[in-house]
């Protein structure tokens, strides 16, 4: 029995880098712009461990690197493109919660359990810790998940994301530029 950890890597990303309407848009664009912004996230699938024996674990790496806008309420979907030769372990953290869906009212995945695809839910909100549901911009975030082999074969590993482009990065509350207008008094009154 041999294992070994291969580098060849898998990047999600629909556009790189992320582009900018050419001059003006409209706001019915804008459900778009947010959808192709969230497929221009970088997601790279690496360090995979292979040539692994039925039923031994191995691993795999995930990097998500946002861009220039803060993204709310996300959550990591791992696939397995072959859950005949290898499902996804949902493993106990207290920090990454498994989901079977992409709603936070989905079930969780019980620790230990194995799948074809679940759902990476981050909660460091409640604790103040990282990860948490929040992926600023420039933020970049690094996990590392653990499957099981199941029988001789190749498969891959996907995974992208889902959230929310936040409206308050995009529109932000501010201070618009000064008006001015001269004013002289020439003298007092004497009331």
């Amino acid at each position: 029995m041999s294992t070994s950890v291969s580098e060849r890597e898998a990047v999600a990303t629909t556009t790189d880098p992320f582009p900018l309407p050419n001059g003006s848009f409209q706001l019915a664009d804008l459900p778009q712009l947010t959808s192709d912004y969230l497929h221009s996230i970088q997601v790279r699938v690496t360090r995979v461990t292979d040539n692994l024996v039925s039923p031994q674990e191995g691993s795999f790496s995930v990097r998500v690197t946002n861009g220039a806008v803060r993204v709310t309420g996300w959550t990591l979907h791992l696939t397995s493109t072959n859950p005949d030769v290898a499902k996804i372990k949902a493993s106990g953290t207290p920090l990454i919660i498994f989901r079977e869906g992409g709603s936070s009212s989905d079930p969780v995945v019980p620790s230990g359990t194995t799948a074809e695809t679940m759902y990476a839910f981050f909660g460091g909100d409640s604790t103040g810790d990282e990860p948490d549901s929040v992926l600023e911009a420039g933020e970049v975030r690094d996990f590392r998940f653990t499957y099981k082999a199941i029988a001789a074969g190749a498969g891959t590993f996907e995974a992208h994301i889902h959230g929310t482009v936040d409206v308050e990065s995009l529109f932000p509350r501010g201070r618009g530029t000064d008006g001015e207008a001269d004013v002289e008094v020439k003298e007092d009154s004497p009331n």
